[in-house]
C-alpha cells in the first residue's frame, strides 16, 4: 500500500467522511474478528485505522473537540496494543471476540461524537 497516495486522498475528504472511513474499518475489523478468518486483512485494517486517526486528529478544533480527540488517541493506543500481540490475539477466539466488541464500541463512540464536531 502506498500510504502517501492514501493520505492525499484522505485529506481531500471532509472530516465527516474521514471519520466514516475509520468507522467502516472498525466494522470490517469486527466482522473479520467474529469470523476468525483473514487475520492479515484484519491487521491491515488496524494499521490503516491508525493512520486515519493520525491524519484526522491534528485537524480537529482542539478548543471545541479536545475530548473527542483524546478519545481517538485512546483508540490509537488500543490499536497499537493489538498490533504488538497480533498473532496471539487473533489465534485466541475469546480475544478475537473482545476485539470485535471493542471495535463495535469504538464505532458507536465515533458515530455519536462525530455529530457534535465543529466543522
Amino acid at each position: 500500500m502506498n500510504w502517501e497516495i492514501l493520505k492525499r486522498r484522505y485529506f481531500e475528504a471532509d472530516q465527516s467522511f474521514q471519520l466514516d472511513n475509520l468507522m467502516l474499518n472498525l466494522v470490517r475489523l469486527q466482522l473479520l474478528a467474529d469470523d476468525g478468518a483473514q487475520g492479515a486483512v484484519a491487521q491491515y485494517f488496524v494499521t490503516e485505522s491508525q493512520f486515519f486517526i493520525e491524519w484526522t486528529v491534528p485537524n480537529f478544533d482542539l478548543e471545541a473537540d479536545i475530548a473527542f480527540a483524546a478519545e481517538l488517541v485512546d483508540l490509537q493506543r488500543l490499536l497499537s496494543q493489538w498490533k504488538l500481540g497480533w498473532s496471539e490475539l487473533w489465534s485466541d477466539e475469546r480475544q478475537r471476540f473482545e476485539i470485535a466488541a471493542q471495535a463495535r464500541h469504538w464505532c458507536s463512540v465515533i458515530s455519536s461524537r462525530k455529530e457534535s464536531l465543529s466543522d
